[in-house]
């Protein structure tokens, strides 16, 4: 009885020994973080500085300034081959937190901004400006600016960093700027002064297909597979700003822009819907037609000289959301229905043949992987056309047509 008593004291000795060794060594009290919640990342320019630089001159020269003193913290950057980024972040004042949890839209948040040879040095720097060791781990959205997605070596190194960090999420917003991204973050919204949390709702509301989806995984991926991809564009306005088409990546790099109506189309092709309106003139009236359900089909063959066809099919269902009060009981009408359907039916197959054009012909350019379907459900077609896939796509017979159901009317009596 004794050797086995002798073991289980030595363990409860052992384990009271454990309990009293551990602790959290990389404890961070949580008022000593700085929470980032959305950062941006430019291409560092220094002729903006000499411009900067050249105005507060002539003012000086023109005595609106009474004598310019220096009364910034910081100097402005030189111009050095280090300097090639410019990386700003945005973070909330948790010390305005209201007891009800509401944030004081006050100087609710902190915008802070530098330079540097990549992210992650330029994030070091920062702290020397800062009493708050900086947090990644609630990272809302990436912004990248226009300048920075046109170069190819350097929008690829911003990628690789991005990826490699163990605190930035895989599902985080990316998105592209046009101008300046920094730009989004020193704005003060009207409706949400938390940048970062602003994004993260339109993205999570997303009743639109106005804008991609896709978050920085998807994106990432689909650029080192084919080095294409669509990037939801953000346009940065004085008091706001607004998410609305997209970014055309091809070949690692900046290529151009899609509008709102065709990144709509392009992502009914990409099998993707949001909850858009899409209006069709019926007798002279304005009929918004709501979709709410989507599914793309594609066939692909080949003809004896060997050219290769498209064929997509988009069968969607949706709900008559208006028409006119005087005629109300035209809309329970099936001629009525099946006009509206017929309408809808022209309106998205003209859609998206018209940004199917604009990316077989203009950007050329697979950007809903068409050639991996092809890989996967055709092989002996892809073995044909593997190593010149880039200059068959543009030639691709493409025939696009849709079917439209009409499910719902709405109450009407």
């Amino acid at each position: 009885m004794k050797k086995p008593l002798r073991k289980a004291a030595s363990l409860l000795m052992a384990t009271l020994l454990m309990l009293g060794v551990t602790g959290c060594w990389d404890r961070v009290e949580i008022n000593e973080r700085a929470f980032v919640l959305a950062l941006a990342v430019d291409k560092f320019d220094y002729s903006e500085i000499e411009e900067k630089k050249e105005q507060e001159q002539k003012e000086q020269e023109q005595g609106e300034t009474g004598g310019r003193q220096q009364q910034d913290s910081v100097r402005d950057p030189v111009d050095s081959p280090r300097n090639r980024l410019v990386v700003s972040m945005v973070f909330p004042n948790v010390g305005l937190l209201k007891s009800e949890g509401a944030i004081i839209p006050e100087d609710a948040k902190f915008a802070l901004s530098t330079v540097g040879p990549n992210i992650f040095e330029a994030v070091r720097q920062l702290n020397t400006r800062m009493n708050s060791k900086t947090f990644f781990g609630h990272v809302k959205a990436v912004l990248v600016g226009e300048e920075l997605l046109k170069d190819k070596k350097l929008f690829l190194e911003v990628l690789d960093q991005l990826e490699r960090d163990h605190e930035i999420g895989r599902k985080i917003y990316f998105l592209a700027v046009k101008g300046k991204a920094k730009d989004a973050l020193f704005i003060k919204p009207l409706v949400e002064p938390i940048v970062g949390r602003y994004l993260d709702q339109i993205f999570q509301q997303r009743r639109t297909g106005r804008f991609h989806g896709k978050n920085l995984g998807q994106i990432v991926t689909s650029i080192r597979e084919t080095g294409a991809a669509l990037v939801p564009r953000l346009i940065v306005g004085e008091k706001e700003f607004k998410v609305a088409g997209a970014c055309v990546i091809k070949d690692n790099k900046h290529r151009g822009w899609l509008g709102e109506i065709e990144t709509r189309a392009a992502q009914w092709i990409d099998n993707m819907a949001g909850q858009g309106i899409i209006s069709v003139d019926i007798n002279g009236i304005s009929t918004p037609f709501e979709l709410t359900e989507l599914k793309r089909q594609l066939k692909i063959s080949r003809d004896e000289r060997g050219n290769i066809y498209l064929d997509i099919l988009l069968k969607a269902e949706g709900n008559i959301a208006g028409h006119i009060l005087e005629v109300h009981e035209e809309v329970m009408d099936e001629k009525f229905i099946a006009k509206v359907e017929e309408a809808v039916n022209k309106n998205m197959a003209a859609q998206c043949s018209g940004v199917m054009n604009k990316l077989q012909k203009e950007f050329r350019v697979d950007i809903w992987g068409i050639g991996d379907h092809i890989r996967k459900f055709h092989p002996e077609i892809w073995d044909d056309i593997k190593d010149n896939w880039k200059e068959v796509f543009p030639e691709m017979r493409v025939g696009i047509s849709a079917d439209i159901k009409v499910r719902r009317v709405g109450i009407i009596k």
